[in-house]
């Protein structure tokens, strides 16, 4: 019987030519998606409907956050009722947006649904009940999205679980629509968030100070391709949305939404060179100042930039030292005493602030006094008259506190409201731990080296920057820091490409170089990649990322419009999406390209 198997599949390759041979073996997940999915269903679930009634609370109003949003699709949204899911659904995404009670009937018409190539977005604690109101558990979205549901979040005043927000992840296949490590406040709702454990994340659980916590534990967006079916689950009831004053969660269900119907998108990504996070490694240089030998060393023999925020009363007894560091490494303002500036009067401040300017001045010469552009506040302690003053002596970046951003990226100071995007002081929020929290947690040499790498693998997926501070006080050669720091940089460089380690400076200008570049196609339109960059140009490693319609399915080529523009390079990230980098150095003007799938 074998034999005559094998006779079989030998005729049948001979009569096959090269040709199809090729098609056979080069078809792709692409294939299965013959155009981008136009229906989107918002299922009524009546039994779910009855359940939440009869407990006080309002299904219907779960649901018309969901009428608010797919509204303006118009002939493409409709609701569909239990005998129109009984009765087959063509492909298209089908919205469960809390729909706890769902009988068998239900569950097997939802599973055909995706089997047949619709995409499925699920919420909270959809079917966790059966028809008859019974608690059953979470095996259906386990099995649906293939993931494990680890618990739920408690509410805010439990003090071991209190992870009432999500950030999100920059530039990814799904959450492209926010920056990177957004902090969205979840509310206090009665619907307990649900924490799942999942290899496709697009937005985790934390805390306001985002302490990192183990990875199977905080997960709160996922998503799968299951064959030509995608599928999205939010662990957070609607309920959250009404916590959103800037309108935030509009803008992440685009992204979604584009990704579930199979629309591939292209946008400006924040990263240069196709990285897809950055870090900065720097010191507060203040007591112990010659302690800043033994970060440098590290720095230089893992051939990486860091800042050295020096505070200036300090740093004129090391003048040897600063002008040592300042040869491979920047050197910036950390002030001239440690006191922070908050709350002090423009007068009072800037006497400070031109002190330390006279003695960084004294410090470092008057020839090199114009390279020093950046600035640190001691204890994180800096206002809006702080930059006002600080841009007048020709500082370009502020390292900040984590409270300064709901994101994890670069921002523009708004102390002066009528300045550009270039002339504005650029603010570096410093959003990981750093040394001083970890000793106030007083935890070992291993625990404290599980957290800061649990915490650059946070920053990291999410397209973040990182800012390590330590500071020189605690970098003597038996400090923890200083045991940490080569651990954590051996970990950086792991990622060659991706990361982008770089001192304050050269990350500021980056932000203020990318701000130049308008994207002028739709950001929908994937074929298109339209754009212009704006005096005084000078942006080079400018990057695009492309989100695919299916997995695998890769841009082909990437074409110029007109001759003579640079061509950019086409590299694979993963499986969702496609950096476009333009390695050369981009010259003001605009720019159109085809990109062909």
């Amino acid at each position: 019987m074998m034999r005559n198997f094998y006779v079989g599949l030998s005729h049948l390759f001979r009569r096959l030519t090269w040709l199809s041979l090729a098609c056979l073996f080069l078809v792709t997940p692409l294939n299965l998606v013959a155009s981008p999915l136009k229906e989107v269903y918002l299922y009524a679930s009546p039994i779910t409907a009855t359940f939440f009634a009869a407990n006080g609370t309002s299904y219907d109003g779960l649901k018309q956050h969901w009428r608010e949003y797919l509204r303006p699709l118009g002939m493409d949204y409709r609701e569909v009722s239990r005998a129109n899911l009984l009765a087959g659904l063509k492909p298209g995404v089908l919205v469960l947006g809390s729909a706890a009670l769902l009988d068998e009937q239900e569950r097997k018409a939802i599973e055909v649904f995706g089997d047949s190539g619709g995409s499925i977005l699920m919420t909270w604690g959809t079917g966790v009940r059966d028809g008859r109101g019974k608690w059953v558990g979470y095996g259906l979205i386990e099995k649906i999205f293939q993931l494990k549901v680890n618990g739920k979040v408690l509410p805010q005043n439990n003090e071991d679980n209190n992870e009432r927000f999500i950030n999100t992840f920059g530039d990814g296949p799904l959450t492209w629509s926010m920056p990177a490590g957004e902090r969205l406040f979840l509310g206090e709702v009665s619907e307990m968030s649900i924490r799942v454990d999942s290899p496709y994340l697009a937005a985790r659980y934390f805390n306001w100070n985002r302490q990192p916590l183990p990875k199977n534990s905080n997960g709160a967006i996922a998503f799968l391709e299951k064959g030509a079916s995608r599928r999205v689950y939010f662990g957070f009831s609607e309920s959250s949305w009404e916590y959103d004053p800037n309108m935030d969660f509009p803008k992440l269900l685009n992204s979604v939404m584009a990704w579930l119907k199979h629309e591939p998108s292209l946008f400006k990504a924040a990263w240069p060179n196709g990285n897809l996070s950055a870090q900065l490694l720097e010191m507060d240089t203040e007591d112990k100042y010659f302690n800043a030998v033994n970060f440098a060393s590290m720095l230089d023999a893992a051939k990486l930039r860091g800042t050295f925020y020096s505070l200036t009363s300090v740093a004129r007894q090391y003048r040897d030292i600063v002008k040592q560091m300042s040869q491979k490494h920047e050197i910036g303002y950390h002030g001239e005493i440690h006191v922070g500036y908050k709350g002090k009067t423009a007068a009072v401040q800037a006497k400070r602030l031109d002190i330390m300017a006279t003695e960084m001045k004294d410090i470092v010469g008057t020839l090199a006094f114009s390279k020093v552009t950046g600035f640190r506040a001691p204890t994180e302690s800096s206002d809006e008259i702080t930059d006002k003053i600080l841009r007048k002596l020709g500082v370009q970046h502020n390292v900040t506190g984590p409270s300064s951003s709901e994101g994890r990226l670069p921002f523009f100071s708004e102390a002066e409201p009528a300045l550009s995007t270039q002339e504005a002081i650029i603010g570096l929020p410093r959003t990981q731990m750093d040394d001083l929290n970890y000793l106030a947690l007083r935890v070992s040499e291993e625990k404290a080296a599980e957290l800061i790498m649990l915490d650059f693998d946070y920053l990291h997926e999410a397209g973040a920057l990182g800012v390590v501070s330590v500071h020189s006080q605690n970098f003597a050669s038996d400090d923890l820091m200083t045991r940490l720091m080569p651990r954590y940089i051996q970990k950086i460089q792991q990622f060659p490409g991706a990361v982008w380690t770089a001192s304050g400076a050269d990350i500021a200008a980056w932000w203020r170089a990318r701000d130049r570049v308008i994207q002028r196609s739709a950001k929908g339109d994937a074929t298109q990649l339209k754009f212009d960059v704006k005096a005084p140009g000078s942006v080079k490693g400018l990057t695009f990322m492309v989100v695919h319609a299916a997995a695998e399915g890769l841009p082909k080529a990437v074409m110029a419009s007109g001759s003579g523009s640079p061509q950019p390079e086409i590299r694979r990230v993963d499986a969702y999406r496609t950096a476009i980098v333009f390695k050369d150095e981009l010259k003001p003007g605009s720019y159109a390209y085809t990109v062909a799938f």
